[in-house]
């Protein structure tokens, strides 16, 4: 059984789901929000999943298979127009967008996203396109790697970390998440120092995994073309766990509704209760917002 997502019932509040409604979840994750959300949707609902991670599908196939409201598909959400012209869908009534990694991805050792497990420095979301964590640490320069780190993962020793990577890849290879936490440490142990709250490495793997998977380019060219595929009246609602990210969505939905095409329905982001925090530390940084669009 999949995680509870964070923000679950004011999520679904905001999608605000109706008779027959055609819903699309741009990011399966674990399924959680489709799961829920097939709670909520009558016998002529229809669900659009989508995840660009193919284990995302291959995990979620045995939850709905049965289900005819639903349709699993390999695709980012950038690329929904598509996916829903292929399905002959003019437009959707509601979107909802969980943006980031997935617990799942986390937890996978295989993957390399987390800095507490050892595994191959990968990170691709999408393990069929072609550029992987550790082909930016061996073939972007020290200011490429520095700029990385400051811009998406707003590292304060940037310059530092990427001159131990630039000079510890002279003489060896940085392949697994072990090798690269022990170059950032400049030690020979990848465990965390005594006495840090935060694991030096946290910004860092974070910022690889944006620029690997280009998740703030994908997020800023993705809610335009998702805006024009939400008939009249429907409702776009966003998940977010980074303040770059966060940032996009506001600004976004903010030229919306100055615009009048869009009614914000939630001024400032909705965040997790203290309870659902102490429940569940990885919501700590999670913020909602929605739309809904009135033309």
């Amino acid at each position: 059984m999949p995680h509870k997502p964070v923000l679950l019932k004011e999520a679904l509040e905001l999608l605000h789901l109706g008779p027959g409604s055609v819903v699309v979840d741009g990011t399966l994750g674990s399924g959680g929000h489709s799961l829920e959300i097939l709670k909520q949707m009558d016998a002529e609902g229809c669900l659009i999943a989508l995840d660009q991670d193919p284990e995302s599908l291959k995990r979620c196939q045995p939850l709905f298979e049965k289900d005819s409201r639903v349709s699993l598909h390999h695709s980012n959400y950038l690329e929904m127009d598509q996916v829903l012209e292929r399905l002959n869908v003019k437009a959707v009534d509601a979107v909802i967008l969980d943006i980031g990694v997935s617990l799942d991805q986390l937890e996978s050792s295989e993957r390399g996203f987390s800095f507490l497990r050892i595994g191959p420095l990968d990170m691709r979301m999408n393990p069929y396109q072609s550029v992987s964590a550790r082909d930016l640490i061996h073939d972007l320069s020290q200011k490429e790697l520095e700029a990385i780190f400051r811009n998406y993962g707003e590292e304060r020793l940037s310059r530092k970390f990427s001159e131990r990577i630039c000079k510890a890849r002279e003489s060896e290879r940085i392949e697994t998440t072990e090798d690269l936490i022990r170059v950032l440490l400049g030690r020979r142990s990848g465990t965390k120092p005594a006495g840090l709250r935060r694991h030096p490495a946290t910004k860092v793997f974070q910022a690889l995994r944006i620029a690997v998977n280009d998740e703030l380019e994908v997020l800023k060219e993705g809610l335009p073309r998702i805006w024009k595929s939400i008939k009249v009246g429907g409702r776009l609602v966003v998940l977010s766990f980074h303040s770059l990210e966060d940032r996009i969505v506001k600004q976004t939905f903010r030229e919306w509704a100055r615009s009048g095409e869009a009614f914000d329905l939630t001024k400032k982001p909705m965040m997790p209760t203290r309870e659902e925090m102490r429940i569940n530390r990885q919501s700590r940084s999670a913020k909602l917002r929605a739309v809904e669009k009135i033309r």
